[in-house]
């Protein structure tokens, strides 16, 4: 029997999903097995930060904000099944060629999935520094710490530091100016989960 992807991504739960979506968009970062991947890589990621952020914001019960949230996993899913047809042509039958994209495929059982990040501490406290902690994500196997100055825009750039530990403390930052913090896990086989983006004004 052919070896294919497994479409049960269409029914999980949102945090799975996201955690697919992620691995699908580190996946397929730069791999050489699919130079013109369509949709873009670029396109999955921003999708998975999308939802994450209004995944977030859904928590709050708000009728309207659960809502977005739907909204912005129907667009995350339907961007992954058109990737899932691209890879599907490209591999045509590889086993390995199909899950070097980080989709899940038939026949090979699924590695232990990363927990999502649900919270993310940011402390603020001498002047020039900030430290960013989350709790221990088991399986993970570095941690990469990041940040950006407000606002946030398509074209923010993330200055990172990958650590094996889940605190890091960033020096250097300039005084009075709010900046955005946030955390992935990366785990083996590149699975990755990206922590809730937090902001902080540094003292």
């Amino acid at each position: 029997m052919q070896t294919k992807i497994k479409k049960t991504y269409k029914y999980s739960s949102d945090s799975n999903l996201l955690k697919l979506g992620s691995r699908v968009a580190q996946n397929m970062k730069n791999n050489v097995n699919f130079p013109n991947p369509t949709p873009a890589q670029t396109a999955i990621e921003t999708a998975c930060q999308d939802f994450q952020s209004s995944l977030n914001l859904a928590g709050r019960n708000d009728r309207t904000l659960s809502s977005a949230k739907n909204d912005k996993k129907a667009v995350l899913a339907g961007l992954l099944d058109e990737l899932a047809k691209y890879v599907t042509t490209v591999a045509n039958g590889n086993k390995t060629i199909l899950l070097s994209s980080g989709f899940d495929v038939t026949g090979v059982k699924s590695n232990q999935d990363l927990q999502p990040i649900v919270g993310l501490d940011v402390e603020v406290g001498l002047p020039g520094q900030a430290t960013t902690t989350i709790k221990r994500v088991t399986g993970a196997k570095a941690y990469v710490h990041e940040y950006t100055p407000d606002p946030i825009t398509p074209n923010s750039v993330w200055t990172s530091e990958t650590v094996t530990d889940r605190q890091h403390t960033f020096g250097n930052l300039q005084s009075v100016v709010k900046y955005w913090f946030r955390v992935s896990a990366i785990g083996t086989n590149k699975q990755k989960v990206i922590s809730p983006i937090v902001s902080g004004v540094v003292q």
